[in-house]
């Protein structure tokens, strides 16, 4: 299925899904699409393995998560949450040395609970992991103690080339 990008979203500077000063992380980039589904894209290296040239299935987990609880942002950006449950399902290995595609989107959304699901896959559009998650809504200055907002740790990074579609399973 084709998908068009509505918008990008932001990025952090330490995060290690999303954060671009992050030299151990993915510095994965995140795209909101019509279907209110979040996409992220990144490319796993030899410090994220856990088998030879094979992506560490933490590392797909903390992947699935973000990119799930990220998704609840489409509708309010102010929304912010903490993962209660997370259930991973791994399908077939993750290759470190191409670029790879992370898709979550919320099914359900309670007062103060949150969940949702998602998948991995590699750029032929093969299914490699799949999630499911639960979140508990939280105020933003409860989860980083006391400050009211991210600051200049919650930054927009521009692109020269933002892509107009993206083809993905489902």
């Amino acid at each position: 299925m084709k998908f068009k990008v509505l918008k990008k979203q932001n990025n952090s500077h330490m995060c290690f899904v999303c954060g671009i000063h992050n030299e151990s992380g993915l510095k994965t980039r995140y795209y909101e699409l019509e279907d209110k589904r979040l996409l992220g894209v990144f490319q796993g290296e030899d410090i994220h393995q856990g088998w030879p040239m094979r992506m560490h299935g933490g590392i797909i987990a903390a992947l699935l998560d973000e990119t799930i609880g990220r998704a609840m942002q489409i509708d309010d950006p102010e929304l912010w949450s903490v993962t209660v449950e997370l259930n991973v399902k791994y399908h077939k290995p993750v290759p470190l040395d191409e670029t790879l595609y992370v898709v979550g989107w919320i099914t359900g959304m309670r007062k103060r609970i949150i969940t949702g699901e998602g998948y991995l896959c590699d750029n032929k559009q093969h299914i490699l992991s799949t999630a499911t998650a639960k979140y508990y809504k939280q105020e933003v200055k409860e989860i980083i103690d006391g400050k009211e907002s991210l600051g200049e740790e919650w930054i927009y990074v521009d692109e020269e080339k933002t892509p107009l579609f993206f083809e993905l399973p489902k």
